[in-house]
C-alpha cells in the first residue's frame, strides 16, 4: 500500500465526514442524541460519519482493519493496518453548537501509530502527518515552535464529568500547574488539542484524570510527533499497551512537565 496513497484516502474520507457534520451543525433546531452512558452522548451523525469514513476507505484499499467509537472492532483476515476513527471528536460541543470539533482518523501498523489525520470543518483545516514525513496544516509543513518558559505557556486539557474518570488525580494537577503556567484551557476536542500543540496554538496537552480512548487522541499523537513535539504517557513512556494518561510538550519542557505532574503537590 503506497503511503502517500492512503494518507490522501485519510484526508478525502475526512472531509466527506466533515461535509455531513457541517449538515449537522447548521441545520435548524435541536440535535437528536442517545446517551451512551453518564453525559456520554451519541448523535445520528457521529454514526454516518463513521460510516462514510468506512466506506470510503475500503473502496480505496483493501485488508483494512478498522476500531471506530461508534462500530467498535472491524478485523481483516490479511494485514496488520487498523484505521482508528472517532468520526466526531467534540459531540458535546457539536450538539450545543460550540464551534470546536473535528473528525480523527489514525492508521496503526502493528503497534505503531503511522498516520494521523485531524479535520477541523467549520475551519477547513486539515492537519496531518504520516510518521517521518513531517506534518502539516493543509499543504503548509508545521513545526513546534520554540520553548516558552513555564510562566509563558497556555496548556490544554481534558477533565472527567460525572463517572468518566478521576476527578481527585485531575485536581491535583490543575492546584499543581495553575499557578505557574499562563493558562489552562478545555476546550473539548481532544483530537484538536493534541494537534494544535504541534502547531503551538497550545504550548502543551496533558490527561490523566479525564478517560481517554485511543481513537480520541491516535491521529493528534502522530501529528504532534511529527511536528517535534515530545509525546509519552505520565510514566514516561512513549509506547504503551494503552494511552491511560498522555503529555504532549515542546522537547525542551516536556521532562519537566512530567516530573511536576508524575508527582503533584
Amino acid at each position: 500500500m503506497h503511503e502517500s496513497s492512503l494518507i490522501a484516502s485519510l484526508q478525502h474520507a475526512a472531509r466527506l465526514a466533515g461535509e455531513r457534520l457541517l449538515e449537522g451543525y447548521q441545520s435548524v433546531g435541536a440535535i437528536d442524541f442517545e446517551a451512551k452512558g453518564a453525559s456520554d452522548f451519541v448523535t445520528h451523525y457521529d454514526r454516518v460519519a463513521e460510516r462514510i469514513i468506512i466506506e470510503s476507505l475500503q473502496r480505496a484499499h483493501s485488508g483494512l482493519a478498522f476500531l471506530g467509537e461508534e462500530s467498535g472492532a472491524t478485523p481483516s483476515a490479511s494485514g496488520d493496518t487498523t484505521v482508528i476513527i472517532d468520526p466526531l471528536d467534540g459531540t458535546n460541543n457539536f450538539l450545543h453548537r460550540v464551534p470546536h470539533f473535528s473528525v480523527s482518523i489514525a492508521v496503526r501498523q502493528g503497534r505503531s501509530l503511522t498516520h494521523g489525520v485531524v479535520y477541523q470543518p467549520l475551519l477547513d483545516e486539515m492537519m496531518w502527518a504520516v510518521a517521518g514525513e513531517g506534518a502539516y496544516r493543509n499543504e503548509r509543513r508545521i513545526v513546534v515552535p520554540p520553548a516558552r518558559g513555564l510562566h509563558e505557556m497556555l496548556v490544554a486539557t481534558c477533565l472527567p464529568y460525572h463517572d468518566k474518570g478521576d476527578c481527585s488525580t485531575s485536581l491535583a494537577h490543575l492546584t499543581t500547574l495553575m499557578p505557574r503556567v499562563a493558562g489552562i484551557r478545555v476546550p473539548g476536542s481532544a483530537a484538536l488539542e493534541v494537534a494544535y500543540a504541534g502547531l503551538g496554538r497550545f504550548d502543551a496537552f496533558w490527561s490523566q484524570g479525564a478517560r481517554l480512548d485511543l481513537w480520541d487522541v491516535a491521529a493528534g499523537i502522530v501529528i504532534a510527533r511529527e511536528a517535534g513535539c515530545t509525546v509519552t504517557d505520565l510514566a514516561g513512556d512513549p509506547t504503551p499497551d494503552e494511552w491511560a494518561s498522555l503529555l504532549v510538550a515542546h522537547p525542551e519542557r516536556h521532562d519537566e512537565l512530567l516530573e511536576m505532574l508524575a508527582a503533584p503537590r
